[in-house]
């Protein structure tokens, strides 16, 4: 009976034995999906900075055209039309106050029968409202004639992953003013 109890034991303790050898193999494996996990989930935030940033310069790009398309039209449909600021480019938009500098929003259309907001155009699409991480759009009329777009970020240095995408984008017709991003309507 000796024997079996001998016989007994050592199995028990080899047993034992196996089951260590076998949990470290498990907590390794464990450990190795964590990592994965941890990398997969870096990987997944990565991507979906990137897709934000490439929504908010769409979003820029088209609200963009569309200003760009308001202006145009504006001078298309009232070629006549005297803003009353500079010797330049009289039938295009201007700030309806004082200056050549003023937020779209106050930007009017000179037309036979008085400013007319740039948001009431006869194509029938609203203005945009303003770009995300970013303050309303300003419209700028120079002496020389030139029209400018300018989009300045909500914070200080905001939104430097999607500014820097659109000094890419538009490489030709933009230019950078600090954290501003100034955009050529008309030269």
């Amino acid at each position: 009976m000796q024997s079996f109890e001998v016989v007994f034991i050592v199995k028990f303790k080899g047993s034992r034995l196996q089951s260590g050898f076998i949990a470290s193999y498990i907590l390794y494996g464990i450990g190795l999906l964590a990592i994965v996990g941890a990398a997969y989930a870096r990987l997944n935030t990565s991507t979906e900075q990137g897709k934000a940033v490439q929504n908010n310069v769409d979003e820029v790009s088209v609200q963009l055209e569309v200003i760009k398309g308001k202006i145009m039209l504006c001078a298309a449909v009232y070629p006549d039309g005297d803003h009353g600021q500079f010797n330049a480019r009289h039938a295009y938009p201007a700030p309806s106050g004082a200056g050549n500098r003023a937020a779209i929003s106050a930007v009017t259309c000179p037309t036979p029968g008085g400013p007319l907001a740039l948001g009431l155009m006869p194509d029938g699409i609203p203005m945009p409202v303003s770009p995300p991480d970013f303050n309303e759009w300003v419209y700028e009329h120079t002496a020389a004639g030139g029209i400018r777009l300018r989009l300045e970020p909500r914070v200080n240095g905001g939104a430097a992953a999607t500014r820097a995408r659109l000094l890419r984008q538009f490489e030709d017709s933009v230019t950078a003013d600090g954290d501003d991003l100034v955009f050529a309507v008309l030269n």
